[in-house]
């Protein structure tokens, strides 16, 4: 039988050949995988051979929604794209909210998957699950603003579109994706595998609905938990509804958790941290917004009224002022805005950018570059000016910028050399994010252990040491987070659930604002197939374990590739701020997590019964016995 919040409908096309496939999928395939990543490795793994170049025709971009997308399901807005990583060489995926996973649904497909290389520039437009291909070449060059709202003019307000920029045509490995003028598939570079493909956008036109197996059931189970969680009382939802994620910049410094001059620096280093904080950000505001249907609307559009960084844009996020403001020790708010509409613009990462400047302006602080090599731009800590030039540079494939950091850290170490190596925050190709491994350890294991490195929008066991924890999340209690064996339970307890929260279409943080045991009852609900508490965690250990096998296949071993730099984990320690002295023991808590995986602690490599606990037999060709 056919599932219900599913359109039970994939397109495959061929940019090579301009063929589309249109298929349906078992309704187990659902159950089992759910969306998003889950399905992406499924077919990914399936269909794509191994050895793939990244950059090549082989490999596939997708974008895939989840059965709560498009749904009355609280925060039901998201989708994730997927393909193999240029920045890694594994498996690589990207989240995102606003107003396209809703759309792609709405014009009938789950997700659509792009193989091979199409002659002169595309896009694609669905409807009524139909895919037609038209030509881009007039649309090349410009960037995602524009071209969105082009889409906007010619098909009108059902458009949603997903676009690549200046810095994804040029398969930049920075490039991400867009929709609404500012939310990102940032990660994973994947926006450098659109352009590969010379795919400029992917245009859904919600004409249709999505059916769900009980809508009144649904609608009435989303009234009681808002009425009941999504208020000013309840703290995540005040601090996100009120102040977006800026509002946790000022807690994360003075608590250890954002990290400062590139990671080597601490408050003593940036006092004036508080200029970015949520209260700066809120007086540039002009309007709040949520993406579809969101009750948080954590978003809101800014505006710098005057001056030479003057406009209009979203207001940058956390991520964002840490990777350009707190790393770089810039205060200046009204540039880092300029910065995050840089980036949206040309279709660039905003965590991996900020973090490439660090690293070149504390390279160009200990003679690793000159003003000789940047065209005579001071790359010194807090010259804002300098580092948004850097940014355009980066954006637009032009300068210094474009020919040494426009691939981000690892290739601009290439090609700088080994001196430069010690200022590369990055793990396995993947700049880090900002969220502090020697303020919550658990964050350690999560860089390295997913499948995809340096992600900061998987759950795991920091998520118990922050207690950021959903309600009712009963898991394996972490008494210390500093004590570094022991959490593997919890790590694999709570990441499972994040998988299932990211693979279903929701949002992370109204995951955390909902009662956990309620995302089984929304998939229920609107599936109408029974879905049990511990049924996601099985299906989130079934997403994990796949991504992995993925990545085994490539080539690529967590454990023996995806090594955070030693100032991550404190080595050497800080010497002050609130976590002076600490050292983290990564290696012992992945090991403790690769256990209660049921894979080798040593290597990290799945065994095979736990493989076939989850069904995932075609793919134990990577396992040990």
């Amino acid at each position: 039988m056919q599932l219900k919040g599913v359109m039970n409908k994939i397109a495959w096309v061929d940019l090579s050949s301009g063929q589309v496939e249109t298929i349906q999928p078992e309704a187990e395939l659902y159950r089992d995988y759910l969306g998003g990543y889950g399905l992406g490795a499924f077919y990914l793994y399936q269909r794509q051979p191994a050895g793939a170049a990244p950059l090549g025709p082989e490999n596939t971009l997708g974008l895939a929604s989840g059965p709560l997308t498009g749904t009355q399901a609280i925060t039901g807005n998201r989708f994730t794209a997927v393909g193999k990583s240029p920045k890694t060489g594994g498996w690589g995926d990207a989240n995102c909210g606003g107003s396209f996973g809703p759309a792609l649904k709405k014009a009938g497909l789950d997700a659509i998957f792009f193989s091979g290389k199409a002659a002169e520039p595309v896009y694609v437009v669905i409807e009524n699950s139909q895919v037609s291909l038209l030509g881009a070449e007039d649309l090349w060059g410009q960037g995602c603003v524009a071209v969105e709202r082009h889409f906007k003019d010619k098909y009108g307000k059902q458009a949603h579109s997903v676009v690549i920029g200046q810095s994804g045509e040029r398969a930049s490995l920075l490039a991400c994706l867009i929709n609404d003028e500012g939310r990102a598939a940032g990660r994973s570079g994947l926006g450098a595998v659109m352009g590969s493909k010379g795919l400029k956008a992917v245009v859904a036109l919600a004409s249709g609905q999505v059916e769900v197996a009980q809508e009144e059931e649904l609608k009435q189970l989303r009234q009681r938990l808002i009425k009941e969680y999504y208020h000013k009382d309840n703290g995540i939802y005040f601090l996100l509804n009120s102040f977006g994620t800026p509002g946790v910049l000022e807690g994360g410094v003075v608590g250890g958790d954002t990290a400062i001059k590139n990671w080597a620096g601490w408050t003593d280093d940036f006092p004036t941290y508080n200029k970015l904080d949520g209260d700066a950000n809120k007086a540039l505001v002009t309007k709040k917004y949520g993406c579809w249907r969101c009750p948080v609307a954590c978003g809101a559009h800014v505006e710098v009224p005057q001056g030479p960084y003057a406009g209009k844009g979203h207001r940058p996020e956390y991520e964002t002022l840490a990777a350009f403001g707190t790393a770089c020790l810039n205060d200046n708010l009204e540039s880092i805005c300029r910065f995050n509409n840089i980036c949206n613009d040309a279709g660039m990462d905003t965590i991996s950018a900020g973090s490439t400047v660090a690293f070149a302006i504390e390279c160009y602080e200990n003679g690793v570059i000159s003003s000789g090599d940047t065209g005579g731009l001071e790359l010194t800590w807090g010259n804002h000016g300098a580092m948004v030039e850097l940014a355009e540079q980066m954006g637009l494939g032009t300068g210094f910028g474009g020919r040494v950091l426009a691939d981000g850290i690892q290739a601009a170490v290439a090609q700088l050399g080994p001196a430069a190596e010690p200022f590369a925050m990055q793990c396995g190709g993947e700049e880090i994010p900002y969220h502090d491994p020697r303020a919550f350890p658990g964050l350690g294991m999560s860089y390295v252990a997913d499948a995809t490195p340096s992600r900061h929008t998987q759950f795991g066991a920091f998520y118990a040491e922050l207690g950021f924890l959903p309600p009712e999340l009963k898991h394996p209690e972490i008494a210390d987070k500093y004590m570094y064996g022991g959490k593997g339970q919890s790590h694999r307890h709570v990441s499972s659930f994040g998988h299932v929260v990211n693979m279903a279409g929701l949002c992370q943080f109204a995951s955390c604002i909902t009662p956990a045991p309620e995302v089984a009852n929304f998939l229920s609900l609107a599936m109408g197939a029974p879905f049990s508490f511990e049924d996601l965690l099985t299906i989130g250990d079934r997403a994990a374990s796949l991504r992995i096998a993925f990545n085994l296949r490539e080539g690529v071993n967590n454990f023996r590739d995806y090594k955070l730099p030693g100032r991550v984990l404190g080595e050497p320690p800080l010497a002050g701020g609130a976590t002076e002295g600490v050292t983290v023991d990564n290696d012992t808590q992945l090991r403790d997590y690769f256990s209660a995986m049921g894979w080798n602690p040593d290597s990290g490599v799945p065994g095979k019964a736990a493989f076939e606990r989850l069904g995932l037999d075609f793919a134990s060709e990577v396992c040990e016995d």
